[in-house]
């Protein structure tokens, strides 16, 4: 993953990432955090800001060729201050809101929910907890 200039717009919400997609599909670039709420069962499936984001790939990346991009969307749960939630409430654990990058964190999350699972005296971190 190569991390480059940052793009700011849309709302202030700043670009984040470009990545390989699959090999010899391309690169992926997006902005994140953009976007309407949706229910994930019903979601429009429809690209926004891609003008803005095929300037800033003429702008950082001149062998790419923005004109060639095809649009898609990617939903995720977030919550307001990214933090993970990993919780209990009653027999009930919760993993959720991984803001598009829990992948990164599955050992830890994973330690984290099974022992919330097993313990019922477990408690995750102060800053993963409900409120």
């Amino acid at each position: 993953m190569a991390v480059v200039q940052p793009l700011r717009g849309a709302g202030g919400v700043a670009f984040e990432r470009v990545r390989d997609a699959h090999p010899g599909e391309g690169v992926k670039v997006g902005f994140h955090g953009v976007g309407d709420e949706v229910d994930p069962d019903a979601r429009p499936h429809r690209p926004v800001l891609q003008n803005v984001l095929a300037d800033y790939v003429r702008a950082w990346f001149p062998g790419l060729d923005p004109d060639s991009a095809v649009p898609l969307t990617c939903t995720y749960t977030s919550t307001p201050t990214e933090a993970f939630v990993l919780d209990r409430r009653g027999r009930i654990v919760v993993g959720a809101g991984f803001s598009g990058q829990g992948f990164k964190f599955v050992p830890g999350v994973g330690e984290t929910l099974a022992e919330l699972a097993l313990d019922p005296a477990a408690l995750a971190a102060p800053a993963f907890r409900l409120a």
